[in-house]
């Protein structure tokens, strides 16, 4: 995608960081379902920072390879330098946008999280990607449902500033071009190529710091709204928010994300 919206940054990355905390359940259902296992070989698209390549590099173990692509180099030298730092050597990982990517082989399972989210056409990404699985092997993604995300539920209810905010979220990632349906359109793309299963979730995150997984999206896509031209673009002021809420809350704030949708579906 041209204009993904997620600034990269330390702080987008200890966000992820957060993200990735609060849907570990069902990402961990999502690499089960896949079949990754040891000696399992796998690309990861996407791998972003990379939450997921430890995963994948922790069950594929010494026997197993696992592929991590994403199109940001320093985000790949974040996750790398992840990695290296937790003992694995069993990825690889490769600078390449998925349009210019054409693997030398074939694997057992592709995943990928939040990824199809972000591409220009969904269909012809999962179609070019089924070429590179192995007969029997497994295509699962992670996406998420949009349009209930940007407005994630906080109680008690957040400040109007606060909430004008996390709209503010929606507002440019989809002037970016994101794909906001993909939560209902991942299972019926995944349908032409087998029987898909799928898991949903939206896992509460429960204390007064819950509040800066929603929040500090805003600081992420900031840039972008410059780039977009929005008049709105530093309206937000994220540390100044931030210190509001966080100065009226305690252990009994409950923050609801987004849903998001695990599928999968095995190759024949």
């Amino acid at each position: 995608m041209k204009n993904y919206p997620l600034h990269s940054s330390e702080k987008e990355r200890d966000r992820l960081k957060m993200q990735a905390l609060a849907i570990l359940p069902l990402t961990e259902s999502l690499l089960t379902g896949a079949g990754v296992q040891p000696e399992s070989q796998v690309l990861e698209l996407g791998c972003g920072s990379g939450d997921v390549t430890l995963l994948l590099a922790s069950r594929v173990g010494s026997g197993g390879e696992v592929v991590a692509m994403d199109r940001d180099p320093a985000q790949l030298d974040a996750a790398a330098k992840r990695v290296a730092e937790a003992g694995f050597r069993n990825v690889k990982f490769v600078l390449a946008d998925l349009d210019d990517f054409e693997p030398a082989r074939t694997f057992d399972a592709i995943v990928g999280r939040y990824f199809l989210l972000y591409v220009a056409s969904p269909e012809a990404a999962v179609a070019r990607v089924a070429k590179w699985v192995r007969p029997g092997g497994t295509m699962a993604f992670l996406e998420m449902d949009f349009f209930r995300g940007v407005h994630s539920s906080i109680w008690p209810p957040a400040s109007p500033e606060t909430h004008q905010a996390i709209v503010f979220i929606g507002d440019v990632m989809l002037d970016a071009g994101i794909n906001p349906y993909m939560a209902a359109r991942l299972p019926s793309i995944l349908m032409r190529y087998g029987s898909v299963q799928v898991q949903t979730s939206a896992p509460p995150q429960y204390g007064a710091r819950s509040v800066e997984l929603p929040l500090e999206a805003v600081r992420s896509v900031t840039p972008m709204a410059r780039k977009l031209g929005r008049a709105d673009a530093d309206h937000h002021d994220v540390d100044a928010l931030l210190a509001r809420e966080l100065a009226g809350r305690d252990e009994h704030t409950v923050t609801v994300p987004p849903m998001s949708v695990a599928a999968w579906v095995q190759l024949a």
